[in-house]
């Protein structure tokens, strides 16, 4: 019984502190370390609060960050919790940064990394993987982010309707503390 509880604690030890195995029989040992502008987009993980341009100007608004899947995904909540909820998932794809929108249009636009900096990104409506026609159905087509720093961002996203630009909503957001 001894050399059976102490397989069991080293079991035990070894699954709580040590290298876990994934479903797949790899070994994970360290945390996940994506693109550079995934870790960027990383470090937004927390509550953030501010106002949008969207309905009433001045709107307040609230958006959620955490990661998921073992640090490889980060997800993006607008409006937690609200009939308004849109929820991002932002994650690398081919060593490049990507997303999916989850959107009150009941749509689901995909979109990948167009260009960054050290205080930028934007991502755009990718041509592969969607089931959007991006000449029809309205959608959103890009999101830029402004790092103004480490407490303050700035979200543009950019609707599209029959294959035109038809309009922006912006949001200023302040990191909670």
């Amino acid at each position: 019984m001894r050399k059976v509880m102490a397989l069991l604690c080293t079991a035990v030890c070894f699954f709580l502190a040590g290298p876990h195995i994934t479903h797949a029989g790899e070994y994970l040992s360290a945390p996940y370390k994506g693109s550079l502008e995934f870790e960027r987009v990383k470090q937004l993980v927390g509550a953030w609060e501010g106002i949008s341009s969207m309905g009433k100007a001045g709107e307040k608004v609230r958006v959620e960050y955490r990661l998921t899947a073992g640090g490889s995904a980060l997800v993006e909540t607008l409006s937690p919790g609200s009939e308004e909820e849109m929820v991002s998932v932002y994650h690398d794809q081919q060593g490049k940064l990507a997303m999916t929108h989850y959107c009150t249009l009941r749509n689901r636009p995909h979109m990948t990394l167009a260009k960054s900096d050290s205080q930028s990104l934007e991502l755009v409506f990718a041509r592969k993987g969607n089931d959007i026609d991006p000449a029809k159905a309205k959608h959103m087509h890009a999101v830029s982010f402004a790092f103004t720093d480490n407490e303050h961002i700035v979200q543009k996203w950019t609707m599209f309707d029959k294959g035109k630009n038809a309009g922006e909503v912006e949001f200023k957001l302040t990191r909670l503390r």
